[in-house]
């Protein structure tokens, strides 16, 4: 029998990953938090079909502008005196921001074609993207208790 030091040796997987655990936590958290609201504006929006662009563009503008302008607004005062080597840290940082964008913009997209449906009457896409978001919502639930 092989005691736990041993174990821990031959798998790295079950020791911790340098805070990246945390890190794990911190994200399905936010995502919890975006699911919470979408399904918010989902419901509003199906409430008042004329008016679901309403609702929905207020919680995509949200998580598409306001939650990453927590990290932007750092980067840019922190980068502010640095010259011409700032010029190079946001060419660099350049990179990434387009791959997210690339991501996001599906995303992005996705809501504003369930939007567009329900003014014009259809709501299959919104049930389908609501029973998907209370599944996530649920699923987050009996994993966090």
């Amino acid at each position: 029998m092989q005691d736990k030091s041993s174990v821990d040796l031959l798998c790295p997987s079950a020791q911790r990953d340098m805070g990246f655990d945390e890190m794990g936590k911190v994200w399905q958290r936010i995502t919890y938090c975006r699911h919470r609201s979408e399904l918010w504006a989902l419901a509003l929006a199906k409430r008042a079909p004329c008016l679901a662009m309403i609702p929905i563009g207020f919680v995509v503008c949200f998580w598409w502008g306001v939650a990453p302008s927590m990290i932007v607004f750092p980067i840019v005062l922190l980068l502010e005196n640095l010259g011409q080597l700032r010029e190079m840290i946001l060419a660099l940082l350049s990179i990434p921001a387009l791959v997210v964008l690339g991501f996001a913009l599906p995303w992005f997209c996705g809501w504003y074609d369930i939007a567009a449906g329900l003014m014009l009457g259809r709501f299959t896409a919104a049930n389908a993207k609501e029973k998907a978001l209370a599944e996530s919502i649920r699923a987050y639930r009996t994993r966090a208790i």
